[in-house]
């Protein structure tokens, strides 16, 4: 018995922990080859940008939206971004010509945003941008993994 009581409350540190990393600011790690640079608002909405270091594979994103998780890779049109009031569809989206001539601009965008919001499923949330210029990188930075897929 004392056994699954010291696994219950590990387990518990652990969830506790997770939770709490990087809320109300962006944060950054490295997992498995892939870079996460992530934000969440302490409410449950969180935003999640994927960049793997291998060549030839571009970044995805994923979003947690009043409780719906969406994904820009998603054939049901993923989520949008709201960028100090401009509205980027599905920006994290490359896999098409067009698509992938408009990220750089989003990139850009998004590395200067005071305010962001994420919008899906006629929701729309904020999401702090604190620590957001020390996390994200410009797109030709050599330490930045994000790339679009053309």
């Amino acid at each position: 018995m004392n056994k699954a009581l010291f696994l219950t409350a590990i387990l518990g540190c652990a969830v506790a922990g997770t939770a709490l990393a990087g809320t109300y600011e962006w944060t950054s790690g490295f997992t498995q080859g892939v870079t996460e640079n992530m934000v969440d608002d302490g409410n449950g909405n969180d935003l999640n940008i994927s960049c793997p270091s291998e060549e030839g594979e571009s970044l995805s994103a994923y979003a947690t939206i009043a409780g719906k998780a969406y994904a820009s890779t998603s054939d049901s049109g993923g989520f949008d971004v709201i960028v100090d009031g401009e509205l980027y569809s599905n920006p994290f989206y490359t896999d098409c010509n067009v698509c992938n001539e408009n990220f750089p601009s989003f990139w850009e965008a998004l590395l200067k945003a005071n305010n962001l919001q994420l919008s899906a499923g006629g929701k729309t949330v904020n999401l702090p941008t604190k620590n957001l210029k020390q996390v994200l990188r410009p797109l030709n930075h050599k330490d930045n993994a994000c790339r679009s897929t053309w």
